[in-house]
């Protein structure tokens, strides 16, 4: 035998019997005949260097030193002065069919290479070393394949490489744990596994850390963002022959998903699905590849600038979906608006937040980044309302029915002035649709209007309106305080549940950022973007305060509308606009105390000028180690608490008629001037649209822009909803 050729029981048997026994066949029995056998060759080939590299009755030398005679095999295939005798039998094969398809020797290379990295008992360290190596055993497949398919346009090129690294990237989601535990391989890598704080022994047993599920998420949204960016990359004029790839692409993207609706109860069995499933995804796909193809001309590159919530759930959505993000944040932390803080060594929100069970944009973005569990966010079973007089007023959300949960918001109904009938009907009226608001109303001249009585203003919806639209009654828009009110209290089921932060929000958007780089994306903390450089109708480039950025691509501005208005041009339409938002301020104040005030997590103080009280005692003595007591207080819409140092006294003076005389012994006043957009008429009639920027690669996300919700959390997420066909 010829020293060149590997061992005879891996040539002339073994590919006549894999061609035969794969169960990925019929993947090519759309192609015509001749096609078909050349992938018939080709896939005998690529199984075989795979199966030499699993060979684990084999030492890792000797299986190098058979990958290393095949890598001589293929320059000899390729070499014009070799004769027959020269090869093995499915190395004339495969010379043959590569000379026949004008298949490029360094993606046959790379094949090789790609599979003795198996070989190697080298870990992975970056994403870079995985993707390094899902384009040899993948990309490289996928990049030969297209010259036995037959392609046209040279974007094909870009196409397969990306779909070679999602069917790779469903492929170590799905064995991850088999892999892990009893192949003793982890294609994950380690600064991904430090950063989530999993051991590589936690893979073969993932149940025993919950930090597994979120690495699952983190591979799922990996996997998926290569398939999106394939699918944008597919030249409509090579859809039709690549049908095969159709074939692969629909399988393994059933794959993924399936994974995902089980929850990502990934175990040592790697999940499988039916041959019959196979064959019905097969004929869908040749099918697909039947139809027209869409043409796209989006620009992959996207430099999104904040990372407050809109921001951050514009990056991830964005780079789900395929695009190559570059984030930029002034600050050196995520969280925006919604930033952390540090006191008396206490990790704090640098504002009291709560949520509502009816943001449903926000806790998708967290359900991605697992991060929406009761660890961070916690449901309140009930909201209560504290009065002067020291009587309460508890509203239970515990109700079960079907009939208590579409109807949740009668749970008011002993509040006081709540059940009077006008104010009972406005509501239903409401529910169902009814009762629209004028032109430019108020939301106390809408309430008037209806004849709602005066208890049941101050009691409950002077309290919805300032915490929900952070507007007064008198200035807000009846419009938008009645979708506000339909979407969330009287939408029912848990839309109008309060849900309190158990940690900052910021630390719930932290995973974002690892999430971004896991495809290849770029985050930068503490650089501010100062400029925005337009030529003609685009924004060429942007300066920040440590780069120039020579191509921005598309640009999403996740920033407040002041900033927004300092990057653009002067003479923008849109900084025509920018300085007549109206804005409203919020005064957060965090303060100790010796004796206690309240056990409850929370409460709401109807007609008094402060807001709302949370409890951060329990989160207090955890990390400072100190006795005492410590609230938080929220006065929404402030526009006459000023003096620091008259703070102390108003609350104390305030809070007493509630809990009796007390003594703050420290606090920390947070005023937020420009806390919010105001939601009065005009503004509204203002806010514009994601696409009002006048540059046409430049999009605008954020809380400010027209939403149809007020300025909060959510309407900051639902702004990432973007056209990104744009």
């Amino acid at each position: 035998m010829n020293n060149n050729q590997p061992a005879e029981s891996h040539t002339a048997t073994y590919h006549v019997r894999e061609r035969k026994k794969s169960n990925l066949a019929f993947a090519f029995f759309c192609l015509d005949k001749e096609r078909a056998q050349d992938m018939e060759i080709f896939y005998a080939f690529c199984r075989l260097m795979d199966d030499i590299a699993d060979e684990e009755d084999k030492p890792l030398e000797c299986r190098r030193k058979e990958l290393e005679s095949w890598k001589n095999q293929i320059e000899l295939a390729y070499a014009e002065n070799t004769g027959a005798e020269s090869l093995s039998p499915l190395g004339m094969e495969m010379r043959q069919m590569c000379r026949r398809r004008k298949i490029p020797q360094t993606y046959i290379q790379d094949i090789i290479d790609g599979v003795m990295r198996d070989t190697d008992s080298r870990e992975f360290e970056t994403f870079d070393d995985v993707k390094k190596y899902c384009y040899g055993v993948a990309s490289a497949v996928g990049l030969a394949s297209i010259y036995i398919f037959g392609f046209k346009n040279e974007r094909s090129k870009e196409f397969a490489e990306n779909l070679g690294y999602a069917l790779q990237f469903t492929n170590m989601l799905r064995d991850v744990v088999d892999d892990a535990k009893n192949h003793g391989r982890i294609y994950v890598p380690n600064r991904e596994l430090r950063t989530l704080g999993i051991s590589r022994a936690d893979l073969s047993e993932p149940g025993a850390n919950p930090a597994c599920k979120r690495l699952f998420k983190l591979m799922y949204f990996r996997a998926k963002h290569f398939f999106n960016k394939a699918r944008r990359l597919l030249p409509p004029e090579d859809k039709r022959a690549f049908a095969p790839a159709l074939i692969m692409w629909a399988i393994y993207e059933d794959i993924l998903e399936s994974l995902k609706s089980s929850g990502f109860n990934i175990s040592d069995t790697p999940l499988k699905i039916s041959k019959l499933r196979k064959i019905w995804l097969a004929l869908r796909a040749i099918r697909e590849s039947k139809r027209p193809g869409k043409k796209y001309e989006t620009e992959e590159r996207t430099t999104v600038i904040g990372a407050g919530v809109a921001g951050i759930s514009a990056a991830l959505k964005l780079a789900e979906n395929g695009f190559d993000v570059s984030l930029y944040e002034s600050r050196n932390d995520v969280g925006g608006r919604a930033s952390s803080i540090k006191w008396k060594s206490v990790p704090l929100d640098n504002g009291t937040h709560a949520l509502m069970g009816c943001y449903g944009n926000f806790f998708g973005i967290l359900d991605m980044l697992h991060t929406g569990g009761n660890e961070f966010y916690k449901p309140v079973s009930a909201m209560d309302f504290l009065f002067p007089d020291k009587t309460s007023f508890t509203a239970d959300y515990s109700r079960k029915s079907l009939l208590q949960r579409a109807l949740r918001f009668l749970g008011y109904r002993k509040l006081r002035g709540f059940s009077a009938l006008s104010n009972l009907l406005l509501l239903l009226k409401i529910k169902m649709g009814l009762a629209g608001a004028f032109e430019g109303e108020t939301a106390g001249e809408y309430l008037r209007r209806n004849g709602v009585n005066t208890q049941a203003i101050e009691n409950f919806w002077t309290p919805f309106c300032i915490s929900a639209l952070n507007t007064p009654l008198e200035k807000a828009d009846a419009a938008l305080m009645r979708t506000t009110l339909k979407k969330s209290v009287l939408r029912g089921g848990n839309s109008g549940i309060l849900y309190i932060p158990q940690k900052p929000i910021a630390e719930s958007l932290k995973p974002a950022l690892l999430f971004i780089e896991a495809v290849g994306g770029k985050c930068h903390l503490g650089e501010s973007v100062k400029e925005l450089l337009p030529r003609g109708e685009k924004i060429e480039g942007a300066r920040t305060d440590k780069r120039d950025i020579c191509d921005c691509g598309n640009i999403i501005s996740a920033v407040p509308p002041k900033s927004l208005f300092a990057l653009l041009p002067r003479d923008s339409r849109l900084n025509a606009i920018l300085p007549n938002l109206k804005h409203s301020e919020i005064l957060n104040v965090y303060f100790t105390t010796k004796s206690e005030l309240t056990k409850l997590d929370y409460a709401c103080f109807p007609g008094s000028k402060i807001h709302w009280i949370f409890n951060y005692t329990a989160r207090y003595r955890k990390y400072s180690g100190e006795g005492g007591f410590m609230y938080g207080v929220t006065i929404s819409a402030n526009d006459g608490i000023l003096d620091n140092d008259k703070i102390s006294g108003i609350l104390e003076q305030e809070l007493s008629k509630y809990f009796g005389a007390f003594k703050i012994e420290d606090a920390l006043p947070l005023h937020f001037k420009d806390a919010t957009i105001l939601a009065d008429s005009e503004t509204c009639l203002l806010r514009p649209s994601s696409a009002a920027a006048p540059f046409g690669n430049v999009t605008l996300v954020g809380d400010w822009i027209s939403t149809g919700l007020p300025a909060t959390i959510e309407s900051a997420a639902m702004s990432a909803h973007i056209d990104i066909s744009r």
